[in-house]
């Protein structure tokens, strides 16, 4: 354990259920997704919790909660569960309404989450094939059918245009009104995309490419890391870092070449994050949070003692936040 990272820790950890999803935050709160076991099965439960504090409030929706919640320029907290809905709560943790977003089929592997566009629509993916779009007051808008199940996240451009990946192997650009720009054949499950300020693309593939694409659907370059690939983040210059069931965090310049990587020594299955000063943070399979510096060197370590498959989040206070499966809540100090 690096002493620096276990200082940095003393903040406070909050055990609850194993945490499936990373948090959001808002006036405070860390809002995040866990999966609890009870006599009759499995269920997801919402948290809200106050740092330093006992938690505020919890909503139990009724299977896993995997992904992250959104936040609505309201402060609606929109929720999607494994039991194939899509929920609205208020500030305090009550019910607005619920939304079918699927059948009851194959839920465990249900991991989309939801996202939201200016105009208030909410976009998330489901195992029935579809990406769904909800209106703010829990209205079906429209539903766009891919090959197979829609488990990526969606990410939203300045255009509005919705970009998602399916089991199907192919990567949609749908415009807001539901139909189809292009698509690109990836092969094999697509990761979470993301987009960067000048609209160009970035997602990762189980085959362990890195792909970015022009607004057009246009290829601009890969990049073939050994294994399968995390959903990618920016850094503040551009880059693009992206985790790997290698054992590897790779730090990828904007024309597509390698800068540096950094070795986990087991997988990084989630996207790392990066802070205002230019810090990386990314958790993996073997237990640590590491902190990198900008040129990929070692700034301190935290050993969890768990795997680590949630992205870590900052703070309203700078503060970073991770989940563990052994069922806390961490936080530690920059």
């Amino acid at each position: 354990m690096n002493m620096a990272g276990s200082a940095r820790a003393s903040h406070w950890k909050k055990g609850v259920p194993g945490i499936t999803a990373l948090p959001l935050f808002f006036v405070g709160l860390a809002i995040f997704g866990t999966l609890s076991f009870l006599p009759s099965g499995s269920t997801g439960v919402g948290y809200a919790a106050k740092p330093a504090n006992p938690v505020k409030w919890t909503y139990t929706t009724g299977n896993t909660i995997f992904s992250p919640p959104a936040l609505g320029s309201d402060e609606s907290i929109y929720i999607s569960s494994t039991d194939t809905y899509l929920y609205a709560l208020d500030p305090g943790g009550k019910l607005i309404w619920k939304q079918k977003i699927g059948p009851l089929k194959h839920v465990t592997l249900m991991k989309s989450a939801p996202v939201i566009a200016r105009d208030g629509t909410i976009y998330v993916g489901s195992t029935d094939y579809h990406l769904y779009a909800v209106t703010s007051k829990g209205e079906l808008k429209w539903r766009y059918k891919a090959g197979r199940e829609v488990q990526s996240s969606p990410i939203l451009a300045t255009d509005g245009t919705i970009y998602f990946g399916s089991e199907d192997g192919y990567f949609y650009a749908v415009d807001p009104a539901g139909r189809l720009k292009w698509r690109h054949l990836i092969g094999g499950s697509v990761q979470d995309p993301t987009v960067g300020k000048d609209g160009v693309i970035y997602l990762g593939s189980e085959e362990g490419i890195l792909y970015a694409f022009q607004p057009n659907g246009e290829l601009k370059w890969r990049f073939k890391a050994d294994s399968r690939l995390a959903p990618p983040t920016l850094g503040l210059d551009g880059a693009i870092y992206v985790g790997s069931t290698d054992g590897y965090l790779y730090s990828i310049s904007p024309d597509g070449k390698e800068r540096w990587k950094f070795r986990t020594v087991q997988a990084v299955a989630s996207a790392p994050t990066v802070g205002p000063d230019g810090v990386i943070y990314v958790g993996s399979s073997d237990g640590p949070l590491y902190a990198l510096e900008p040129n990929g060197k070692l700034k301190w370590k935290f050993l969890v003692k768990s795997i680590i498959n949630s992205t870590p989040r900052i703070g309203p206070d700078g503060k970073i936040f991770v989940g563990s499966n052994d069922g806390f809540l961490y936080a530690f100090s920059p």
